[in-house]
């Protein structure tokens, strides 16, 4: 029998809330945590592969903080990677010309375009 590995997919997410939805009691946020925070079977090639759950976390975007912004063309979040403490979730991306710009918009030569 072959030998597993196991291995560690990452998702991730993004939804617009409002503060009082992320802040009230009983907040959507924390229960949309719960609602994604759960083991799952899928059906691939008619086996069963079951998923466990591992780690949930959330983070609040916020372009003046940490490594992250829309993308001047296209509106995506986005990191840029050429920076210190790019968020791995979000979309590739650099800033050009003083522009942030991401994956898909980057001029085609860019270390870091799709």
């Amino acid at each position: 029998m072959e030998k597993k590995k196991t291995v560690l997919i990452k998702v991730a997410y993004l939804v617009e809330l409002t503060e009082e939805e992320i802040n009230s009691d009983g907040n959507v946020l924390d229960r949309l945590s719960d609602l994604i925070s759960e083991d799952k079977k899928l059906v691939i090639n008619q086996k069963v592969i079951e998923l466990e759950w591992n780690h949930t976390s959330a983070l609040i975007l916020d372009p003046n903080k940490p490594n992250c912004g829309k993308c001047s063309k296209c509106g995506q979040w986005v990191t840029d990677r050429e920076k210190p403490d790019a968020i791995a979730e979000l979309c590739n991306g650099a800033t050009v010309d003083g522009k942030l710009l991401c994956d898909e918009c980057l001029p085609y030569d860019h270390r870091w375009a799709f």
